[in-house]
């Protein structure tokens, strides 16, 4: 039984990995100084970020039900059944849509979706790895079960740079920003069981990588690793922590990718994203 694989734009999956699995993308759509887009489709995330979008009105919403419809009518196509997996409901309404979308799908369409726990890299870990076993043959129920056991071993951790952005999702509260803003502190965060936790602070850019390779060796100790770094707007960033993984640990794949706006506008320019999942 042939089974395909949903997401959202908020993977920010790499292109040749999106076209060599066949995973279906749905995009998701935010409003940017009062015009519509759809993430990844009708402006890139570098275009985004050219236009100095942060200090722009910018806002966000979850594709809407029917977004989810169309892509389970268009993935059943050619597959027998959908595997859709969302970011944690504590994050974003999308796993709610997803769900409603399914239960409207015509009797006898297999459709199941899973809130992956993580977002940004840690879910796209996760899509590539359900993406993996779909494409060598598992079964619907089969990658329910990997998704479960792989979640204990995907991890994320996070750097702020410019934290004065944090306010503005309205799901930090404001002193946070403004006070690590006033003491030109950088916090570390972690996105863990559905949560998004501050985990320390440091002084500056190489000191934030720094304590995102600490935290990753006291997870990874010597384990095979697949590793996904991510960024916004920051390539020199993404390059050095990129080689300080490579250089520190046993990476069986090491990918690069810019985040979403979407994730780009909750972080502020800058920020990075150290994503890894511990192999046996």
């Amino acid at each position: 039984m042939a089974v395909a694989i949903v997401t959202s734009s908020i993977s920010c999956l790499p292109a040749d990995q999106v076209k060599r699995y066949t995973i279906k993308i749905v995009p998701v759509p935010f409003m940017l100084d009062g015009r519509s887009y759809l993430d990844g489709v009708d402006i890139s995330t570098t275009e985004v970020y050219e236009m100095l979008a942060y200090k722009m009105p910018f806002r966000t919403s979850a594709p809407a039900p029917g977004d989810f419809i169309k892509a389970y009518h268009e993935a059943l196509k050619k597959s027998d059944a959908v595997l859709c997996l969302t970011v944690p409901t504590k994050i974003s309404m999308m796993y709610e849509s997803a769900s409603n979308a399914a239960r409207q799908m015509p009797p006898g369409s297999k459709v199941h979706v899973m809130d992956a726990g993580t977002a940004a890299g840690g879910q796209a870990l996760i899509d590539l790895a359900a993406a993996r076993a779909a494409a060598a043959g598992a079964t619907l129920e089969e990658l329910i079960d990997l998704v479960k056991e792989i979640q204990s071993k995907v991890h994320l951790y996070g750097l702020i740079v410019a934290p004065q952005y944090l306010a503005r999702t309205g799901r930090v509260p404001a002193p946070l920003p403004s006070a690590a803003s006033f003491f030109s502190i950088k916090p570390v965060f972690t996105i863990g069981q559905g949560r998004v936790k501050f985990s320390g602070v440091v002084r500056s850019n190489k000191a934030g990588i720094e304590r995102l390779i600490s935290l990753m060796r006291e997870t990874a100790e010597q384990k095979s690793v697949r590793v996904i770094v991510q960024h916004a707007n920051a390539p020199k960033l993404a390059e050095d922590l990129r080689r300080r993984v490579e250089d520190a640990f046993n990476c069986s794949e090491l990918l690069v990718t810019e985040f979403s706006p979407i994730i780009g506008f909750a972080t502020g320019p800058g920020s990075l994203a150290l994503a890894f999942q511990t192999e046996n």
